[in-house]
């Protein structure tokens, strides 16, 4: 008999973790896969690690010497060696907060941090007996929800006894809670505040920003218009060179070099070029390191999304689920009102609705995409069962969907 189980849903959530500039320090990885995969029943088991470890060389994720990556394991997982298994220099175990450890853990841990990995201590409180661990940590990690600021302040205090330089709030849902945290001497943090608009009162889309938003009017037209499409690129120096050096990168095999704007436009096609220019638009919008991390989620989410609609019964929707998913984070991004941003974008009615937060017949995308990013895999498997996308679909498309937005990304030229 045939195994009908011929795939394995794979979902790695990769998280970043902000400092005080908004500049990415590391990434919270987090993983875990489908055990049923016809209806995406998503486990949370200490196998998830071990999948975590395996899989890792299918994310594509950008990494330097700057940036850690905290990645979860049991106390098991530790004194088996398993973080050896990751070829990264910059990678920081996470553990629980634990009372009197075993001797076996201290010893694993000790070998682990002579070959450069650090340690970092998950719900940090300070508790009595868990002194041992945190005497080893380089990194504390501490949970703001539900905790007012004089709360959080004498955590911070009995986390610096330990000497520990590094403490990272994680659930920072808002504005107001960075700012809580920031005053009770949090250096690092973690959550969804960078994707929440910080919006001021009577802030306006500035006329730079929509005057790059008008190439969209060529772009978004029903009939390709190559002929108009090249002089608008042209006239931009800045993506003209950003578009030969992509196309020349080697995420293509064109026969031959490209070697103008014209040429590129029509060896790439309409399709593609327009979800490039679109992208290119966007993050141009928002030089910032807080902004990009939030360029990378909207490209992956419209990838995913696009993906996922082909070959699912959303093949007409597909093109316009690119733009729901590429322009979901805008009013974070430009911390301003939806709304105000939509009256600069040619979409049409429902996507603006949807954009805006009204429910339509996209929402449920968006809500599927708000659950992988939340790590929340039982809610996936909800969501995708209610758009009647099997979990094999959705775990290809999120993959086909990082690798499209690393192609993209890792052609960005550095900053100076």
């Amino acid at each position: 008999m045939t195994d009908e189980k011929t795939y394995e849903s794979v979902f790695v959530a990769r998280q970043p973790i902000f400092d005080t500039q908004n500049e990415t320090w590391g990434y919270m990885m987090l993983f875990r896969d489908s055990e049923d995969a016809d209806h995406a029943v998503f486990t949370d088991n200490s196998e998830a690690t071990m999948s975590l470890v395996s899989n890792l060389p299918l994310c594509d994720t950008p990494q330097n010497s700057k940036t850690r990556f905290l990645i979860h394991f049991t106390p098991e997982a530790v004194i088996r060696g398993i973080p050896h298994a990751i070829p990264w220099d910059n990678t920081v175990i996470i553990l629980e907060e634990l009372e009197d450890p075993d001797e076996a853990l201290i010893v694993a841990l000790g070998d682990l941090m002579l070959d450069g990995y650090e340690l970092a201590l998950n719900n940090f409180e300070g508790k009595p007996g868990c002194e041992r661990l945190a005497e080893l940590a380089d990194t504390l990690l501490i949970d703001v929800e539900g905790k007012d600021q004089a709360d959080l302040e004498a955590i911070v205090t009995r986390a610096k006894r330990f000497g520990v330089t590094r403490i990272i709030a994680k659930r920072v849902e808002n504005a107001a809670d960075l700012e809580k945290a920031r005053n009770a001497g949090f250096h690092l943090f973690h959550g969804f505040f960078f994707k929440r608009p910080q919006i001021e009162s009577g802030r306006k889309i500035s006329s730079a920003k929509a005057t790059r938003l008008k190439l969209f009017e060529i772009i978004e037209k029903d009939e390709p218009n190559f002929d108009a499409l090249a002089p608008a690129i042209e006239a931009d120096v800045a993506i003209s060179y950003r578009l030969l050096n992509f196309l020349n990168s080697a995420n293509f095999s064109f026969a031959t070099k490209v070697t103008s704007i014209k040429q590129a436009v029509v060896l790439t096609g309409w399709k593609p070029i327009r979800n490039w220019l679109r992208l290119i638009i966007l993050t141009d919008l928002t030089p910032s390191e807080k902004t990009l991390e939030l360029a990378y989620i909207s490209a992956h989410r419209a990838k995913l999304f696009e993906t996922a609609a082909l070959g699912s019964g959303y093949e007409e929707d597909s093109d316009t689920l690119f733009i729901v998913g590429l322009f979901s984070l805008l009013d974070a991004m430009l911390d301003t009102d939806m709304k105000e941003i939509t009256n600069h974008l040619p979409v049409d009615d429902e996507v603006k609705a949807t954009l805006c937060g009204k429910k339509t017949r996209f929402t449920p995308w968006l809500d599927l995409a708000k659950a992988i990013e939340a790590s929340d895999w039982d809610e996936v498997g909800q969501r995708a069962a209610a758009l009647n996308l099997l979990p094999g679909t959705v775990a290809v498309s999120y993959q086909h969907a990082f690798t499209w937005a690393d192609a993209f990304f890792s052609s960005k030229p550095c900053a100076d």
